[in-house]
Parts: structure tokens; C-alpha cells; sequence
């Protein structure tokens, strides 16, 4: 067996560990936070010393020893990581490292082998154990895996499809009884290869003439109308350019005052994070292919979650944003029960406000102090957003106070406003450009991109006419080399 060893996108070799937005931030990966998690195959096959591993399901813990030293680290199932190794990120595991940092992971740091100076990230000196007990607190915000990845049947040689995760592959190469695998039609994720890309752009044209058929009326009368006069603000999104980084998801965070919530509340599912990064895998379960979905609230013009609030906390804009009054807010949670993006965050705690919970406070200077009542934690705060309390419903807004500003800049200087004046967090925290922002009813920069064949919705077929487009994956490679 062999262990590599990696820099997490997010701590790094261990420098940013005090920080916790980065802590907070999944490993685009696999999807892990606060904390390193051994990357192990789906399945070890066809060595015997690795047996008692096949039984693995994520969030185990296992005994690894790297040399003369052992840990006890949670797994996580990978699709593609290759048989008969495993992987373990560096950074974790520091004794001091701020009010966030200590004692966060496992700390395999040294057993980076150096030979002639230069750092070895591999290790052949590894044996893991089987199972030895579940983490309590499982730190994954997501928990499906899988696109329509596709494997040989041993026994017919044909090819099975699945859209379930890790342990249903498990399940079906040890011979589990009544494995059934489809891949699901809806308009979520559309991929193809460049050499199919004539066919694949009629089927999405197809697809989505089909969608816009059934779905021709508009429920609120008069609103297409209102929207094509003033300004309608909408979100491209290039899946071909964004690498999964997270850069977004942290400039979320910090521009709009976003809460970070701790591994405990993660592990409830209770994460805050108004824009998240879907990873899926597609093709071949040993080689598989990766693309990355950031899915914000989608700003719908037929939004079910405005139908459902009973105090109208949730509603539209005149220029199409889906607007949210926290202070009128009673936290019915409907509007998350309805929303089919599940984008909606419910404020469990008053985790900026300085409240009282004992859970919520630090030792500082000998003392208990709520955490957020430290004024150089609550520095960090943008004084342009308002503080949310605990028991409402948070989402993303578009960064409606940049609008405002802009729209603010354009007054003052007397001329109409441009795309140009307004970007979100998330488009200028962007390396790749994969996230374009602006007006729909302008001739700019997002309405060319919004012309271009290759675009779609996110379940278009439901009808809620989001205002958020992505671009189909396209891969150029030759597959006949693959087999």
C-alpha cells in the first residue's frame, strides 16, 4: 500500500489553518471540512492484505500507521482513487492555531520523508486497519456523489449505469442482490465530448424547447412585461471554466456576513453557506470525469418559495431579484421545504451577535466571552450587510447593496447604470471568469453569453423560470483511446 500525502486547497500546509472561512470551506474533492479525511478506492480489489478495507463506508474511522506513528482518521470512499493506495491532506492536527485551528484533524506533516532536501509526498511505510468506530461529527456537506457514471458487468460485459453513491458501487461488486442503476433525466448536469457536440447541442435544444412548451405560462400576469422594461438582473455560469476552488463561496461569505457554523453544525447539516459548489462525477467509475455546479439561489421569476411564506418575508423584486426581509421573518422553513435548489440557509444560531449560548463562547484573557461580542472578531463584519439574528432564513441576494451602490454612482455621475458599475462577490473573486453577472434586458457583456447554444437551466422542466443560466460541460478528448 501506498499514502500520498497533499496541500489542501483551503489550509494549505498548515498556514491558514487560524482561519476560519477556509476551515469551513468544503475540499472541492471530496467535500470534507474541518478536518483531513483518508481518501480510500471505492473498492480494494484483488489484493488480499487490503480484505478487511472492503468494508469501509465514509466517515469510518481507521487506524492508519505511517511509519513508526499512528493516527485515528475518519475515511472517505473516492471514486478514481487508484487500488492500493490511499490519500491523507497535510495542514490539520496543529497544537496552536487560534480559536479555530487547534486540534483540528490529524497532524501527518512530518511524515513528509525528505531525501536530498527535497519533500516526498508519497510513503510505501503505510497499513491501514479495518473499521474501528464512526466519527461522530461527519464533516461532508455533500453526500451524493455520482452523475450517470457507468461500469462493465463482469458477468455480460455490458454496461450498468448508476446515480447513487459510493456504497452502491460496494454493494454491487461484492455481488449484493438486486442492484439497479439509472441515471436520472433531469436537466441538472448536461456533458458531452467535442466530438459530439453537433448532437448534444439539438438534444439540450430539444430538451429545453420541450420544457418551455409546457411550462408557456407565465403564473403572475403582467410580470414578464415588467421585467423586459426596467432592469432584470440575472447569472451566467461557465461550467467549462470553473475549477471547483471555492474562492466564490469564501467571497460569499465575507461580503454578506455569512456565519461560519463550526464541524458539529456541519455534520447536522446546518452549514450557512449561501453559495455552494455541487461536485459530480460522470463515466467511468475507475476513470471518472469531474465537473463543478456553484448553485446559488437562482432569483426565479416563478418562485415557489414566495407562494408558501405567511408573512411575505420572501418576495420579488421589479427587477426580478428574490428578495428577503429578515425582520419579518418568522422561520416557518417553508420556503426551503419548497425551493427545489434547496438554497436557503435557516440561521439555527445568533452566531454574530454576541449571545449567550455557552456552546458560543471562547476563553480569552482567562475569561468566557461570546464569541461574537470580540471586537476584533466582529472587525470582520461588512458594515454595508445587515447582522442576521438567529430563527430566519438566509440566501443569496445577488449582493443587492453592490447594486445599490451602483446604481448610487450612476446618479451621482449622471449617466444610466452599466454592467460594468456592478459585480458580485462571487464573479470578482473568480479566477477563471466562469461566473458573469448583470443586467438580462442589456446589450453587454452577460447577453452575449446568454445567446450561446450551449446554455441551459437548472430544472427548467419545474417551471420556476430561474435567472441564473449555465453552460454544458464539453470535454475534448479521444475516448476510443480509453478502452
Amino acid at each position: 500500500m501506498e499514502i500520498s500525502f497533499f496541500e489542501p486547497i483551503g489550509v494549505g500546509n498548515g498556514l491558514h489553518s487560524t482561519n476560519p472561512w477556509l476551515q469551513e470551506m468544503p475540499n472541492p474533492v471530496d467535500r470534507t471540512v474541518w478536518g483531513n479525511y483518508l481518501a480510500v478506492p471505492v473498492k480494494f480489489d484483488g489484493d488480499k492484505a487490503f480484505e478487511a478495507l472492503n468494508g469501509l463506508k465514509d466517515g469510518d474511522l481507521v487506524d492508519i500507521t505511517i511509519g513508526d506513528v499512528k493516527y485515528t482518521v475518519p475515511v472517505i470512499q473516492q471514486f478514481g482513487q487508484m487500488q492500493g493506495t490511499v490519500a491523507l491532506a497535510l495542514g490539520y492536527g496543529r497544537m496552536e492555531a487560534g480559536f479555530c485551528g487547534t486540534n483540528v484533524g490529524v497532524n501527518v506533516n512530518a511524515c513528509v520523508a525528505r531525501n536530498g532536501g527535497y519533500p516526498q509526498y508519497f510513503s510505501d511505510k503505510v497499513t491501514v486497519s479495518g473499521k474501528q468506530g464512526k466519527e461522530k461529527e461527519f464533516g461532508c456537506v455533500q453526500y451524493h456523489h455520482t452523475y450517470g457514471v457507468t461500469d462493465k458487468d463482469k458477468a455480460t460485459g455490458q454496461t450498468i449505469n448508476a446515480d447513487e453513491a459510493a456504497t452502491v458501487f460496494f454493494d454491487y461488486f461484492t455481488g449484493a442482490k438486486g442492484f439497479q442503476g439509472a441515471i436520472t433525466d433531469r436537466s441538472i448536469i448536461y456533458t458531452t465530448n467535442l466530438a459530439d457536440l453537433k448532437e448534444s447541442v439539438a438534444e439540450v435544444k430539444e430538451k429545453r424547447e420541450h420544457a418551455q412548451f409546457l411550462n408557456s405560462k407565465q403564473i403572475y400576469r403582467g410580470h414578464d412585461a415588467l421585467y423586459a422594461k426596467g432592469h432584470h438582473w440575472g447569472m451566467h455560469v461557465d461550467l467549462n471554466a470553473c475549477i471547483g476552488c471555492g474562492s466564490c463561496t469564501v467571497a460569499c461569505m465575507s461580503e454578506n456576513n455569512v456565519p461560519v457554523v463550526g464541524k458539529r453544525e456541519v455534520s447536522r447539516h446546518h452549514e450557512m453557506a449561501w453559495l455552494r459548489i455541487d461536485r459530480y462525477y460522470y463515466g467511468s467509475v475507475e476513470n471518472p470525469n469531474t465537473v463543478y455546479q456553484p448553485m446559488m439561489c437562482q432569483h426565479c421569476d416563478n418562485a415557489p418559495c414566495e407562494n408558501v411564506c405567511p408573512v411575505n418575508a420572501t418576495n420579488h423584486s421589479s427587477e426580478g431579484l428574490n428578495q428577503m426581509t429578515y425582520n419579518r421573518c418568522i422561520g416557518t422553513r417553508y420556503c426551503a421545504n419548497n425551493c427545489p435548489y434547496k438554497v436557503r440557509r435557516f440561521n439555527w444560531l445568533d452566531y454574530t451577535t454576541a449571545d449567550l449560548f455557552p456552546a458560543n463562547q471562547i476563553k480569552k484573557f482567562g475569561e468566557d466571552i461570546p464569541y461574537g461580542a470580540d471586537n476584533l472578531t466582529r472587525m470582520v463584519l461588512n458594515p454595508d450587510v445587515t447582522v442576521r439574528s438567529r430563527g430566519v432564513i438566509e440566501k443569496c441576494s445577488f449582493c443587492v447593496q453592490r447594486l445599490q451602490e451602483g446604481k448610487l454612482t450612476a446618479k451621482n455621475e449622471g449617466r444610466t447604470l452599466r454592467d460594468a458599475d456592478v459585480r458580485t462577490a462571487c464573479q470578482t473573486a473568480c479566477p477563471t471568469g466562469a461566473i458573469t453577472f448583470g443586467d438580462m434586458n442589456a446589450k453587454d457583456d452577460l447577453a452575449a453569453k446568454l445567446e450561446s447554444p450551449l446554455n441551459y437551466i437548472v430544472l427548467e422542466e419545474v417551471n420556476v423560470r430561474s435567472s441564473v443560466n449555465y453552460t454544458m460541460k464539453v470535454n475534448n478528448r479521444d475516448e476510443s483511446l480509453e478502452a
